[in-house]
């Protein structure tokens, strides 16, 4: 349990680091002249003092008790239920720089309904929103599924065609395909399938579907 004293020095603390940047941009905004090199400079100590601000708001996060950077993550989508939360948003509550991998681990590993312009062509892809207050089985399910796939051997594009057979009519999207093909180059083997005879659709061929992800017809 921690006392008031440590509560109020945490904040202190993250107060302090945030307000060095703020001096920093202040100081070089008085400059006679600002050269390419002092701004990069200056851009590189703002970034340790925003790396270390971010780091004291994560520590007053767990002397709340609020845990580590994924509870915190869904306590404030739980939250807000239905609407849509900024990554800038998310990254504050976080408190890391991996903030975007604890999402998807949320959504893909525990099965939280977390969408954003990656699985929805409305959204942004810096834009989530938590569809429902429920675990979803079937979207844990089809990640032990993604997950066996790739522990499955062969090579990235049988591992690509097994989860598309796997999952449709459904899509997958371009993090699915990076996990079970251990790459992110696999947009070529997409091409070889279809030459293959394979009707994979994108969102060039179905708008339904957002960017980076392909459905499998049967």
């Amino acid at each position: 349990m921690h006392s008031d004293k440590e509560l109020r020095t945490a904040i202190a603390d993250a107060r302090e680091a945030l307000l060095a940047a703020a001096d920093q941009l202040a100081n070089i905004g008085t400059a006679e002249r600002v050269t390419e090199d002092d701004w990069q400079d200056l851009s590189a100590a703002v970034g340790l003092n925003m790396a270390l601000h971010r780091e004291r708001m994560a520590r007053v996060g767990v002397l709340l008790g609020l845990g580590g950077a994924r509870k915190r993550l869904l306590r404030y989508l739980l939250r807000h239920v239905g609407q849509v939360i900024s990554g800038p948003e998310l990254s504050g509550v976080a408190g890391i720089a991996e903030w975007p991998r604890r999402v998807r681990e949320l959504r893909v590993e525990e099965g939280w309904p977390i969408e954003s312009g990656i699985q929805r062509p409305t959204l942004r892809t810096d834009e989530y929103v938590l569809l429902r207050p429920e675990r979803d089985a079937r979207l844990a399910e089809r990640w032990r599924l993604a997950s066996d796939i790739r522990k499955s051997g062969g090579t990235a594009r049988d591992r690509i065609l097994a989860l598309l057979k796997a999952v449709s009519p459904d899509a997958v999207d371009h993090e699915d395909l990076d996990y079970v093909a251990k790459t992110s180059n696999w947009t070529s083997l997409i091409d070889d399938l279809r030459t293959s005879g394979w009707d994979i659709r994108s969102a060039d061929q179905d708008p339904r579907l957002a960017a980076g992800s392909y459905r499998l017809l049967a």
